[in-house]
Formats: C-alpha cells, structure tokens, sequence
C-alpha cells in the first residue's frame, strides 16, 4: 500500500472509532421513548413493502397508511439490523449512520476544496455537531438524521452543476433526500433557486456554450429526478387527491424569544455585540478572500437565518416542518463558514498546530455531547428495546390508526371477533346464523382486495374511516389482502428504471479497470 492509502485507511479508523463512541453514549443515555420506538417499528414493518405499502402486523393491526406519507427507500436498509435484537442491531444501525456522516462530508468537503485539514475539521464539526445532536437524542426520528449523510453531497452536486462539471451528484442528492426527508428536500431546492438567481455575476457564466450546457443539464436534473421519485410521490399525489390528508405542525425552538430572555447584564451586552462585530469582519473577509461558491453560501445564510429567528406565516401554509429543515441546512452552512475562517487564520501554521486544532475539536465536542445528554428516568434507555411490543404500538401518522382501539363492530354494536395477519395479509374468522354488516377497524384502501367464503364482496367506508362489508349466514372465512394497485405499480416500476438509467449514467465515466500506457505515449 502507498504511504497516501496508508492515510485513508487510518483515517477511516479514526471516524470508525469516533463512531462507536458516539453510538456508546447512545446507548447509555438517550431515553427510549415513543419517537424511538416509532423508529423501530417503522422499520420492522417494512418488511413487505415491496408487495403493499400496508403492514397489518404492526400498528395495532389498524392498516396504517404510514408508508404513502412517509418514504422508506433509504430507510429500509436497517430493516435487516433490527430484525434479531433490537438493541444491538439498532446500535450498529446507528454507528453506519455516524461513519456515513463522517465520510460523506469529509469527501465531498475534500473534494470540494481540496484541502485536508479543511475536510477533516469540517466532517468532526458537522457529525457531531449541537443540531445532530438534538435530531440523535432529543428528536430521535431516524430519517432526520439519516438526511444528513446526502446533504454534504446535495450542495457539492450543487456547486458542480453550476460550474457546468457534472449534474449526477446533484441529481444523486436530491434523489436520495427525497426518498428519506422529502421537507429538507424542498428545504435544499429552495436554496437552489436562490443560487440559480447568483449565476449571472459568475463570469465563467458569460458565454453562450455555459448557457447551452446549462440549459441541457438543467432539463436532465429535471427528468431524472420526476423518474426517480415517482414511486413515491405519484402514490402520495394520488392519496391526497382521495383524502384531503394535512399534517400537524410541529413546533420549532424559538430563538428570538429565548434571544429576549436572557436578561443579561449591560456588560455582557457589550461583549455579545463586540463578538457579533467581529463575527462579521471574519464572515466579510471570507466573503472578499474566497471563491464565488462561499459568496453564494454566506448570501444564502442571511435570509436563512431571518427564516429561522421570525418563523413568519404565509397565507395558510404550514411551514413549521420546513423551518425545521433549514435549521440542518443552516447549520451545514456555519460550520462550512466556521471551518473556512479557521483555515484562512492558520494556513501558514505548521502542521503539529493543524493536528492540535483536530484534537482540539474531537475532545471539545465530544465533551460537550456527553455532557448534554441525560437520562430522566435511567431504565428508559436502549437496553429496554427487546421487551417492547412493537405490534401494538400506534402512532397517529396523519390517520385515525390510533382513534380506532382494534374493535370490531357487527351491525353496529361492538363484538369479539376472532382473526390473524401476517404482513399484508388479514384473515378473520366469524359464525353468525344471521347476514350482518361486519365493520373491521382497519384504514380504509380503495385497493383492498376482499373475500368472504373466496367470493369477491364490495366494501363500504364508513364514518370512522374503517371498512365494512356484508357477511353471509353460518360460518364466514374472510380474507383481505393489501396490494399496490395498478397506478402505483407502473409509478415504482417507472421509478425503478429511472433508476437503471441513473445507475447507467453515473458508470459512464468510471472506469472499470486501470489501463496500462504504452511506453512512448
């Protein structure tokens, strides 16, 4: 191996390791609560979601609609680790995430700038950061913290794209936040926009061949992106245009008020204003000194930043959830800016002082992390995960799966009804001498496909959103089975080659293997 693979690989065992500590601290202190175990059961009921976004083992067997509103593309891959032991497999699950983080942003920082030390100081500050801190141990929903692995690549994908390089990155990015936060990625397509409106003062953009490859990329980001994201975002269109299906709004830290309540002496005042001055001669001199790229980020950090201090309202819109996705994005930037300043100040330091900032870094925020991590109540950590029942767990995800208490209802009166589910599959059991109208406490699905004695029957939907149907006299075998319907079908397997066809562009400029030159080339 050469002395620079020597280099890597001893870096990824430092990220490895760093990634490890982490996920100890996990899980030793961060409370197992209902957002955590939403988690695992959102990914333990994955496991048919290539055959009907429906799973009837879990969510109190209400048939949740989860998965039309919430992507699983990305989120699927710990399927595998929590299938055997929780605890453990979620703890593995969590340290590949961290370890993603890492070298996510230290390549694309890396490749980016060019500058190691930079890369390096950059993936320390944002994995471990105090905003993924609070989405790991406070907020605790898996796919917040997952996004945070393809936003490094998103924004380099970004930067390539308008510097007419390569438009796969951004495409790669963006795809792959939708699949996992679909707010962040709209969060991110805004910040886009607002580069978009910066080109023109790019003088590398004055020239009518940038604006034909431009124009032609464009078009490629556009139809890439409809192509593989149209597995689930056509299935969501067509769900809201049958139920006018809202969420709730969350509600986001509010920096101004916690701003107002400090009640700080006069003297601290002045100091805080002497800090932001000087904040911003550094952010000027980094504005003046750097390339066109960080003038777009520190432009972009001003309204940010308004978005988040004011947290306006517009019209009737709820924007509580794209607040929250700025918050990642604008940490992404100051930490980019952070890194930026401290590499201008030291770029002539020799490199024992470079290396002392890195352990600096390292020691610092990991001691912050372990120090704002508690436990209230010391027995709801991770290692109660294996005894939670994970079936009967419900969540009001933007549907009545928790208003509907598993009762079943004949003729309207509430009745014990014997049944059994495995995946998409519901088969009940019921004897009556009588015909009655069955109601079973299970979401209501145009494409549910029912059966009573093997005979299709017709289904009603009723008040409380649950489905009904005729039962026959005697003894009545019901089976329901949950499919994806035909437009849903043709919509993933357009997005399956959409993502062949990424998949082929991507590997167009790879090179497989290494060509040896002739020896007078």
């Amino acid at each position: 191996m050469t002395n620079r693979s020597w280099k890597k690989v001893i870096l990824g065992l430092i990220f490895l390791i760093l990634s490890v500590f982490y996920t100890i601290l996990f899980f030793k202190k961060a409370n197992f609560g209902e957002t955590m175990v939403f988690n695992v059961a959102h990914l333990k009921s994955l496991s048919n979601v290539f055959v009907s976004p429906i799973n009837f083992d879990f969510w109190n067997h209400t048939g949740s609609q989860i998965n039309f509103f919430s992507p699983w593309l990305t989120v699927l891959t710990g399927w595998l680790f929590v299938q055997f032991n929780v605890t453990y497999g979620f703890s593995v699950y969590l340290t590949i995430i961290t370890f993603l983080t890492l070298i996510s942003a230290y390549f694309f920082m890396n490749k980016f700038h060019k500058d190691t030390f930079e890369a390096i100081l950059f993936a320390i500050a944002y994995t471990f950061s105090l905003n993924r801190f609070v989405l790991v141990f406070f907020n605790q929903r898996l796919e917040n913290y997952l996004a945070l692995i393809f936003l490094p690549m998103v924004y380099f994908g970004l930067y390539q794209f308008l510097t007419n390089q390569s438009w796969k990155y951004l495409v790669w990015g963006e795809v792959l936040l939708v699949w996992t936060s679909p707010y962040l990625a709209i969060a991110v397509a805004m910040t886009a926009i607002v580069a978009f409106i910066l080109i023109p003062f790019y003088k590398v953009s004055h020239s009518w061949n940038y604006l034909k490859n431009f124009s032609f990329n464009i078009f490629k980001v556009i139809g890439m992106g409809i192509l593989t994201t149209i597995g689930f975002i056509g299935p969501l269109v067509l769900k809201q245009l049958n139920l006018n299906w809202q969420q709730d709004p969350i509600k986001n830290f509010g920096y101004l008020n916690w701003f107002i309540n400090l009640h700080l002496p006069q003297t601290q005042w002045y100091l805080l204003i002497a800090v932001g001055g000087l904040l911003l001669l550094l952010i000027l001199m980094i504005f003046l000194q750097s390339s066109f790229a960080y003038k777009v980020i520190i432009l972009e950090i001003i309204p940010i930043t308004c978005l988040l201090i004011f947290q306006p309202t517009i019209l009737k819109l709820d924007i509580s959830r794209l607040i929250f996705a700025f918050q990642s994005i604008f940490d992404l930037f100051i930490i980019m800016i952070l890194c930026r300043i401290i590499l201008l100040v030291f770029q002539e330091s020799p490199a024992t002082l470079r290396l002392m900032i890195l352990l600096i870094s390292i020691v610092g925020l990991g001691y912050i992390n372990y120090s704002q991590v508690s436990s209230d109540n010391p027995k709801q950590t991770l290692q109660m995960a294996d005894s939670v029942n994970y079936n009967k767990f419900v969540m009001n995800y933007h549907d009545v799966a928790k208003n509907s208490n598993n009762v079943f209802k004949v003729d309207g009166k509430e009745e014990r009804v014997s049944y059994h589910t495995k995946g998409s599959n519901y088969w009940i059991q019921y004897i009556n001498p009588q015909t009655t109208a069955l109601e079973v406490p299970i979401q209501y699905l145009a494409n549910y496909q029912v059966q009573v004695n093997n005979e299709p029957v017709s289904v009603k939907k009723t008040k409380q959103n649950t489905i009904q149907f005729k039962t026959n006299p005697g003894k009545n075998m019901i089976e329901i089975h949950s499919r994806y319907d035909w437009p849903s079908l043709s919509l993933l397997t357009i997005n399956l080659f959409g993502f062949m066809l990424l998949i082929y562009f991507s590997l167009q400029n790879i090179p497989l293997k290494n060509k040896k030159n002739p020896e007078n080339s």
